[in-house]
């Protein structure tokens, strides 16, 4: 189904948040026609396992301001030809023209190409998605996207290869007697075998008594003798205000898979930021700005799930972790194998481990504080969204390109300081959930929700537990809203039914202008524009814009130019306050 207008004012804000682009959403202005860059673009996201949205009219220049194209019908028609002629084999594209009050917006999604018939090329050359940009596959990515075409059964087990020149000697001594000790208890099968017919049964050490690559991985005193791509590195980076440095703290990990995790935790602990909340019993204490069990899986998964394969290891791909003022960004050699990126974030256990040894072999070992590596259940990945969730931050953003796996934990609140302070004074003592703040907010706003969208956007949890959620907001009386009533039905562009969203108010009455009064004083007898009422104000661009679209709604104020556009004013039309 084509993406509607709410859709896209989500996707804007979400970008807007996050200050560019992402690797799923490319932005352009296209002011003057079809980009000569749409070619790669298109290209790329074909060669991405979930594809991607390209919006064209809209400038990120411009706080992804609403620009319009001049011909709408051309620049579709432009895509269809771009699509079929020139990018081989053809993307599947859906395209729709969204209209902003006569600005016209054209948005396309391209579906990922099946692995069977990747890559895609644009000229000869095969594009990928990375950060924000379209860049030339190398020899080693395209190499992996071919290895991906196997089948499942067929695909070469990186992590069983054993290792030449390696012997039990370069075992962990620590490691390999906890682990085998754990082997033990684990399985009556294993309980009495000998120590070497352990470590082949569990896919450690080859009947030659060589090390596997999972073993060495795992156990090993030094992998990175053998494999230097083990290494992990890790880095502040700086922002780019004209100074010389561009990261700080940098640093270089080794040692078997536990040390790892284990320095690499320490050092993210290291380099975040806290805070001070009060406790129940009235006792303040220091809470990590990003919640450490998130940060954990997130860590676990890149060095467990990384690719164990010679385009990998023989090319000197290794984990890469940074911090920067946004976010912890947590990058992996290759994709997800056997399962896809909605399985993961749906809230189910999806367990498809890329390295099913290393898997196994890493559910027996602990870090020294005798935490387990992996819990091996398959709730990872929902551990991660739902823990941050709960934190009140950003939802976590996973990008999958097939042959990098990236996971972004976003710092700062998704509240701002004036919505917190809002929230604890409807709230009173009672304690929310960050979805229950997210409806608030949205309701006093004016924004319309639904209970799909909710789920999608803020955490994986069922249908059900949304519903509980909302309707202890009518319990509490801080929302009067029928949960029981069954939403209006409309129909799609496309003739489908669909739920209208669910209608909501405060408890204390129909919803206000919030803002509304701060944004008629700013504007006194002055015209001015979003960014000018942004200054004067001190509210975010979003808070805005849903104060003048209320105001206007209620004949207090008037636009003077086009949604969107540059120069575009706004102005009061009577002395009239929300």
């Amino acid at each position: 189904m084509s993406i509607t207008r709410e859709q896209l004012d989500a996707v804007l804000d979400e970008l807007r948040i996050h200050r560019g682009d992402s690797t799923d959403v490319e932005v352009k202005r296209a002011a003057g026609g079809l980009p000569e860059s749409i070619g790669e673009t298109l290209c790329a996201f074909a060669n991405m396992p979930d594809g991607g949205l390209v919006v064209l009219g809209v400038s990120e220049a411009g706080d992804f301001s609403i620009t319009g194209v001049p011909d709408s019908a051309a620049i579709e028609s432009g895509l269809a030809s771009v699509a079929q002629n020139a990018v081989v084999p053809s993307p599947h594209l859906r395209t729709a023209t969204i209209d902003y009050d006569g600005i016209q917006v054209v948005t396309v999604r391209v579906t990922g190409l099946p692995p069977s018939m990747k890559p895609a090329r644009y000229r000869g050359i095969a594009y990928l998605r990375q950060a924000d940009g379209d860049y030339a596959m190398s020899p080693a990515a395209l190499h992996m996207l071919e290895v991906e075409k196997l089948h499942t059964t067929e695909r070469t087990q990186y992590d069983l290869a054993a290792v030449p020149g390696s012997s039990l000697d370069d075992l962990d001594e620590d490691l390999l007697h906890a682990f085998l000790r754990r082997a033990r208890a684990s399985s009556r099968r294993l309980r009495d075998q000998t120590d070497l017919a352990i470590l082949r049964q569990m896919g450690v050490a080859t009947s030659a008594a060589d090390l596997t690559v999972a073993g060495l991985y795992a156990l090993g005193n030094y992998p990175q003798g053998k494999f230097p791509a083990f290494e992990v590195t890790a880095a502040v980076r700086l922002p780019r205000d004209g100074g010389p440095a561009r990261t700080q703290n940098l640093r270089h990990f080794d040692g078997p898979l536990p040390d790892l995790l284990e320095g690499l935790l320490s050092w993210v602990s290291s380099n975040l930021t806290t805070r001070q909340e009060y406790q129940p019993d009235g006792h303040m204490r220091n809470v990590p700005e990003l919640p450490l069990r998130a940060v954990r899986e997130a860590l676990a998964n890149a060095l467990v799930h990384r690719d164990l394969g010679p385009d990998s290891l023989g090319a000197g791909l290794s984990v890469d972790v940074r911090i920067t003022d946004q976010a912890l960004i947590i990058a992996s050699p290759g994709g997800l194998r056997g399962v896809t990126l909605s399985q993961i974030t749906s809230g189910g256990f999806a367990r498809a481990a890329v390295n099913q040894r290393l898997y196994a072999i890493a559910r027996l070992l602990r870090t020294d504080d005798g935490q387990n590596i992996i819990e091996g259940e398959g709730g990872g990945v929902s551990e991660i969204l739902r823990s941050a969730v709960e934190s009140d931050l950003h939802r976590p953003k996973l990008v999958d390109t097939g042959v990098q796996f990236r996971a972004l934990l976003w710092r700062g609140s998704a509240f701002s300081t004036e919505d917190r302070a809002w929230l604890r004074r409807a709230a009173g003592d009672r304690a929310l959930t960050h979805l229950q703040k997210q409806v608030l907010i949205m309701t006093r706003d004016g924004e319309p929700w639904d209970i799909d969208s909710l789920r999608d956007a803020f955490s994986p949890m069922s249908a059900q537990e949304a519903v509980d959620q909302i309707s202890q907001l009518s319990r509490w009386n801080l929302a009067d809203v029928d949960i029981e009533a069954s939403p209006p039905m409309t129909l799609a562009p496309d003739g489908t039914a669909q739920a209208s969203p669910m209608p909501l108010e405060l408890a204390s009455g129909p919803i206000p202008v919030h803002n509304g009064p701060l944004i008629l004083d700013a504007l006194g007898q002055d015209a001015l524009t979003v960014r000018e009422l942004e200054a004067t104000t001190g509210l975010s661009v979003r808070q805005v814009r849903y104060a003048l679209t209320s105001l206007m709604e209620r004949g207090l104020v008037r636009r003077d130019g086009g949604q969107g556009r540059r120069g575009t004013t706004y102005a009061r039309i009577d002395a009239a306050s929300a």
